[in-house]
């Protein structure tokens, strides 16, 4: 933490000061001995006292600390802090093959991977941009990266086995999603990994464009491909007594050309942690914030806490 005006830090000074003579004068306060003649009223007196002899200092401590509260809002404190690189683009590209439906993962693995994507989504840090694509035998482009993480958890949420569609078109599906988050002038672009595509699938293409194509097209944009593999590269039996594998070859390949990483996920859980590794890979910078706001509100609440005390009990404070 740094402060945009240091100099006034000098100003705690007054905090001792200010100790000092409050206890001076109380001791002082003490000395002023006042007769009774009435050692009833006296007892009594004392009695009251020793009631609120537990919070006789709360007054003392909350203006000390409003006073040590000021002159740190005064010295204008700034805080850093991380923050996602500008402009920084996440686009889900997500198998809606018929493959998807297998019960290896409970209940199956759309719902699986849809609850994981959604929690990823929630996760992202504010100002980051994320958009969805669908895939089987055709891709589906239905949020375009934007910071409205709603959208896209709106069309997770409505991920079914009923959508599921036969073919898996994992080369279309990364050249549409390579367009679709490089679509703006690349001269802008000072960042190289602003832009990653998170390919989720669990088969092997049969359909459309070579995936190492579609991969080295995203190279050229300057694109990450993070992959994630579903399921066992041994396979597994779906509807109609067909063996559908995972072609851990291709989307390692696929991930290594861009710079990006293959991970394998066996269950939910496995899935979840492989989407907080993604997440922690988004690269961040250092952003200098004021925060001269948060000692100001804690002064306010101090305050009014003060006032009902003078209302109260320490009407003398």
């Amino acid at each position: 933490m740094t402060f945009l005006w240091p100099q006034f830090l000098t100003l705690y000074i007054l905090v001792p000061l200010y100790i000092f003579l409050y206890f001076y004068f109380e001791k002082k306060k003490k000395k002023d001995i006042i007769p009774f003649g009435n050692l009833e009223v006296l007892v009594e007196a004392i009695e009251k006292i020793r009631k609120i002899d537990l919070f006789k200092y709360l007054p003392f401590i909350l203006k000390t600390s409003i006073l040590c509260l000021l002159i740190f809002a005064i010295s204008r404190p700034v805080c850093t802090t991380y923050v996602p690189l500008r402009d920084t683009k996440i686009m889900l590209l997500m198998d809606i093959s018929i493959s998807m439906e297998a019960g290896d993962m409970h209940p199956d693995r759309i719902t699986a991977a849809k609850e994981a994507a959604k929690q990823f989504v929630r996760d992202l840090p504010n100002g980051i941009q994320i958009g969805i694509a669908l895939f089987s035998g055709n891709v589906r482009v239905l949020v375009n990266p934007t910071t409205d993480k709603l959208k896209t958890i709106n069309v997770l949420n409505k991920l079914n086995r009923k959508l599921l569609e036969p073919g898996t078109a994992i080369g279309d599906a990364i050249l549409a999603g390579t367009e679709s988050i490089s679509f703006e002038d690349e001269s802008k672009r000072k960042n190289k990994n602003d832009r990653v595509l998170v390919l989720i699938t669990d088969g092997e293409a049969n359909i459309g464009s070579d995936p190492l194509f579609a991969a080295a097209h995203a190279k050229v944009n300057r694109i990450i491909i993070d992959s994630v593999g579903i399921g066992s590269p041994l396979g597994t039996i779906i509807r109609g007594g067909i063996l559908t594998r995972l072609d851990e070859y291709t989307l390692k390949e696929v991930a290594s050309l861009t710079g990006g990483e293959y991970f394998n996920a066996q269950n939910l859980n496995e899935m979840k942690s492989i989407y907080k590794q993604i997440r922690k890979s988004i690269r961040l910078v250092q952003q200098e914030s004021e925060i001269t706001y948060i000692p100001l509100a804690i002064i306010f609440v101090l305050l009014f806490f003060y006032q009902l005390l003078r209302w109260t009990k320490f009407r003398f404070a």
